[in-house]
């Protein structure tokens, strides 16, 4: 699907590893189908894990063959069993205490570089 030179495109983020106290070890990747509303993405994370850290959606463009980041985010649906946050760098989602199972939330995503796109969809996080 194509609009003004754009393609409408998730990123995968394959094994996103990030190791510290604030964020700790997830994995997964934002699927595709952002650009058609029905974008599903899937990460999981361990119980003993605070937090999973997960990266934006982009917008291919499809002349330049290059990809921007759809970092305005807004929560369109909030996970149930935790709290997602919006930061510089992506979404942080911070299952509640002792929970275990997967939670999800849906977002729909822009960027002020490819003006009239949006992405939106759902992701999934299993918490382990």
């Amino acid at each position: 699907m194509k609009t003004t030179g754009f393609v409408f495109a998730a990123t995968v983020l394959a094994g996103c590893i990030f190791a510290s106290s604030v964020h700790a070890a997830c994995t997964g990747s934002n699927g595709r189908g952002w650009g058609r509303g029905n974008g599903a993405g899937s990460f999981q994370m361990t119980a003993a894990d605070k937090s999973c850290r997960i990266g934006f959606t982009n917008v291919i463009n499809d002349r330049t063959k290059t990809s921007v980041p759809a970092n305005k985010v807004s929560v369109t649906r909030a996970p149930k069993n935790g709290k997602v946050q919006v930061t510089g760098k992506g979404l942080v989602y911070t299952p509640a205490k002792g929970f275990k199972g997967s939670d999800s939330f849906c977002t729909k995503n822009t960027t002020p570089k490819a003006p009239g796109v949006v992405l939106s969809g759902c992701i999934t996080v299993a918490v382990r």
